[in-house]
């Protein structure tokens, strides 16, 4: 019996499909066919049963598959404990983070972490969702503070931290300015900028669907990275952007104004990530400390200043990554 035989024959439990399962090992149906065959042989019962519509666990794979995951973690774990100690960084928490997301995160749950586990170091660095769910699966990052990851990939688990609302940035002077809050309708055929969706594919369609399901026709005029992008792009004129409200709150420019939308208004979630089957147990304070955090509301955002006749004043130089 092979590791990756139990590795093969757990993605077809997920996934209820040999060619799923085949893609998200990177490997051919035919690999994964075959090795499902000779696992099934050694065990000397079917695993699955396959017809030409539909793959379904047998009872022998129900009572096999938790005790192949289990193997599986014991595994991965081991080789991580042992990469770790090679390297001298047993006691290292490796923690992935959307920029906007990082600092309150860290100011908040840090202190915590350390009186609970003094000797723990942290190695954060900044990284896109889509980056960090790929680590996390790999185990090369321990937990990730992401942007609407609500559903990750089976082998992962969340934590919704906060749902926060997003905002209209819009010139000064744009007609739409003069409202105190938008309709998501409002914005149809408005040129808008937004989150590229290669940056956060996830985020992306979801400011998408909200919109469109308040009755807006979404016209994308370009897709941007930073904050730093859509600002200027805002200040001519020439297009709408959509933000959350903390880093419009934290980042005015003179000559852009906020608004926020009515209720109930479009929003972006915050997610803390980690694999399904971690046995850290510093991971798992770092998780419940997070979970009592916002179940204080210390992560709720702050809102946005509304101003109708000034402009929001200063200028705008630091990145904002929504990813």
């Amino acid at each position: 019996m092979e590791l990756r035989q139990l590795e093969y024959a757990v993605a077809v439990a997920e996934e209820l499909h040999f060619g799923r399962a085949a893609a998200r090992m990177h490997v051919t149906q035919q690999s994964v066919s075959e090795q499902i065959r000779r696992l099934e042989r050694e065990l000397g019962a079917p695993l699955f049963t396959r017809t030409s519509r539909r793959v379904t666990v047998t009872a022998v794979g129900e009572a096999f598959l938790p005790e192949a995951r289990s193997a599986i973690a014991a595994v991965r774990h081991a080789l991580d404990v042992g990469r770790r100690v090679a390297t001298g960084t047993v006691d290292e928490l490796r923690l992935g983070y959307a920029e906007d997301l990082g600092p309150l995160l860290f100011q908040l749950t840090v202190p915590a972490l350390h009186a609970r586990f003094p000797d723990v170091r942290l190695a954060p660095r900044p990284m896109t969702t889509v980056a960090q769910l790929s680590e996390l699966s790999d185990r090369r990052l321990d937990l990730g503070f992401c942007w609407t990851a609500e559903h990750p990939p089976p082998d992962l688990a969340s934590l919704l931290v906060v749902r926060e609302p997003l905002v209209v940035a819009l010139a000064a002077d744009h007609p739409l300015a003069a409202h105190q809050a938008i309709d998501p309708a409002q914005l149809s055929h408005q040129p808008l900028v937004i989150v590229e969706r290669k940056v956060n594919p996830w985020l992306h369609d979801h400011f998408v669907s909200q919109l469109e399901a308040r009755d807006a026709t979404v016209t994308i005029h370009r897709e941007i990275s930073s904050l730093d992008r859509l600002l200027p792009l805002v200040l001519t004129g020439s297009a709408i952007g959509l933000t959350i409200t903390s880093a419009a709150a934290a980042r005015p420019f003179a000559g852009v104004v906020y608004r926020p939308f009515t209720d109930p208004s479009p929003y972006a979630g915050h997610s803390i990530v980690w694999h399904r089957d971690t046995t850290d147990p510093a991971v798992a304070a770092l998780i419940d400390i997070v979970r009592e955090l916002r179940d204080t509301g210390a992560f709720l955002p702050p809102e946005v200043p509304h101003e109708p006749d000034e402009p929001h004043r200063g200028t705008a130089t630091d990145d904002t990554r929504p990813d």
